[in-house]
């Protein structure tokens, strides 16, 4: 009902956009766009299910849940029909930004010490890709799939507040800088093909980015739109 979406905390269309999921009143439901019924998928009114994600082969939703009390992951068939699987997250205990890869094979994830991972979703093993350098307000550890699904983009701040855009590889387990640090660079994206990376960078950014103090407080930052050959 109109009323009840202020309850809608977060939310992922499926694949063919014929439905959503929703974190609604922390239950994992699923709504369609047209008809349809409603499917509550979780139906735990005692636990705190969010952050859901439908998995691009349209098969599958992900999400988070502290049933047992630490946040865990977990997989559960789109329709409700099935087994649910459920992983052990390693890292610091709140859980946010996952991302499927576009094979469905994996989902890329951060931890509240700012580190970005990826699991295997048959496996159940977490791989570590990186580690912020630093605690502030703006998170900046959104990872980005390449569409072949062997890469993760991503953006962290380098020891001088700068933040710099990676490329992390899933096969050989490193990361390579795509810039070097003396702008801005932030929010990269893979283009369909695979051979370029967008990203957002900033030449004025860095006093700004000092947020403990106020001196900056009227920099105006800009930002233009890059791109990499890769």
């Amino acid at each position: 009902q109109t009323k009840d979406r202020k309850y809608i905390r977060e939310y992922s269309l499926s694949p063919p956009g014929a439905r959503v999921a929703a974190n609604f009143r922390g239950e994992i439901v699923t709504v369609p766009a047209e008809k349809g019924d409603v499917r509550n998928l979780t139906n735990s009114t005692e636990v705190h299910d969010r952050s859901p994600i439908w998995s691009p082969d349209g098969k599958s939703i992900a999400y988070f849940s502290d049933e047992g009390g630490e946040y865990q992951l977990r997989i559960v068939p789109q329709d409700g029909k099935g087994k649910v699987v459920t992983w052990k997250l390693p890292g610091a205990g709140y859980y946010e930004f996952p991302v499927w890869s576009p094979d469905s094979r994996n989902i890329a994830y951060v931890d509240n010490s700012r580190t970005l991972w990826w699991i295997n979703v048959a496996g159940g093993v977490s791989k570590k890709v990186a580690l912020d350098h630093f605690y502030g307000p703006v998170k900046t550890l959104w990872p980005a799939w390449s569409p072949d699904s062997r890469w993760i983009a991503y953006s962290v701040s380098n020891e001088s507040y700068i933040q710099r855009v990676f490329v992390h590889s899933i096969e050989s387990g490193k990361s390579f800088p795509v810039t070097d640090g003396l702008s801005n660079a932030s929010d990269p994206k893979f283009d369909r093909s695979g051979k370029y990376l967008y990203f957002f960078s900033s030449t004025n950014a860095g006093p700004a980015n000092n947020w403990f103090t106020l001196e900056n407080e009227e920099n105006q930052v800009t930002h233009s739109i890059w791109m990499a050959v890769l």
